[in-house]
């Protein structure tokens, strides 16, 4: 899906900014997971977007820096560069950004889906974890559902047939470490998992897929071959727009995407969804939704579904054109 003129063009009314900062308990991320809301107003209308700091100082941080944050009539496209040159860091800009497209859309009286003609498809989803031990055993706390796991350079080949015989692993995930045995152990047992950023210098037989390398479109022509597809992911590379920009170029080298996210627990997990059904529905996407038992402090309720404890969730996921998500009902 290309950066359409119509996305570029949208208006932008700004009149007042806020930002709301809260944490939310999760045991798949280990504890306090701290989190910031930016909401852009203007024009009787609001659009929102989540901050994914790590840390409760780059919430203060981006606090702060929201209130130079530029006001007024704008084009979306002018908008966007004028806070490219004000902020550095690409979580703070992808934040502003899912706000402002949000805004401009609910101002338009549309949505994202109907603005680039494009019917949601419900979204293919993966549940990812960490690197543990036994893979296996952890993957039986998931019932039902396709996986995207960690790789431990170290595992035997014991620990890959347990996975095998899963018959539900679709992305193993090396992180850059590990070696050429690593992989091949890998591949012998599992021929065809996305194999996502191998070890440097191996020249892996297969599908592979490259995710931290990837921070801006222009990326993409720089990896060591060409993947099998690349994992987007809108923080990381600081801002929806640029992922649009990204998968046209995927597109026009044959090369398939698929979205991750960096844990985001609000209004960007949603987000995420809406853009995994206009540019990969069918990819092995990293937005599951979000373990049941959460607990927010501050800011505004989880977004994006949860799971309930111990439940079978379904492969994919619902996508409405009509969900406050990038716009409104239309």
């Amino acid at each position: 899906m290309p950066l359409t003129p119509e996305l570029a063009a949208l208006g932008l009314s700004i009149e007042d900014v806020e930002c709301h900062a809260g944490s939310l308990a999760l045991e798949s991320y280990g504890g306090e997971r701290p989190t910031s809301t930016v909401w852009l107003r203007g024009a009787g209308a609001a659009g929102r977007g989540e901050h994914v700091g790590w840390t409760p100082e780059a919430h203060a941080a981006f606090r702060g820096a929201v209130a130079s944050v530029p006001r007024g009539r704008w084009r979306l496209d002018e908008w966007v560069g004028a806070v490219a040159r004000a902020c550095a860091h690409p979580y703070d800009r992808a934040a502003l950004e899912a706000a402002a497209i949000d805004l401009g859309l609910r101002q338009a009286g549309t949505n994202l889906f109907r603005l680039l003609g494009v019917r949601p498809q419900p979204v293919r989803y993966v549940v990812s974890y960490g690197r543990v031990a036994d893979p296996a055993a952890e993957a039986r706390r998931h019932p039902g559902v396709e996986l995207k796991i960690d790789a431990d350079a170290g595992w035997s080949d014991d620990v890959y047939r347990a996975l095998a015989v899963l018959g539900r692993v679709r992305v193993l995930d090396f992180k850059g470490h590990g070696d050429a045995r690593a992989l091949e152990r890998a591949r012998r047992a599992l021929p065809d998992v996305l194999i996502e950023d191998p070890p440097p210098g191996t020249s892996p037989g297969g599908r592979v897929s490259f995710d931290a390398s990837i921070r801006r479109a222009a990326d993409v022509a720089t990896l060591p071959f060409r993947p099998a597809a690349v994992n987007l992911k809108p923080a990381r590379m600081g801002g929806v727009l640029e992922v649009l920009g990204c998968a046209a170029l995927c597109a026009d080298a044959g090369i398939g995407v698929y979205m991750g996210g960096m844990f985001e627990v609000g209004a960007g997990r949603a987000q995420l969804r809406t853009l995994a059904a206009l540019l990969c529905p069918d990819a092995t996407n990293d937005i599951a939704p979000l373990a049941g038992g959460a607990r927010r402090a501050g800011g505004t309720p989880p977004a994006g579904g949860t799971l309930p404890a111990g439940g079978r969730p379904p492969a994919r996921l619902p996508v409405d054109a009509s969900e406050a998500v990038f716009g409104g009902e239309a």
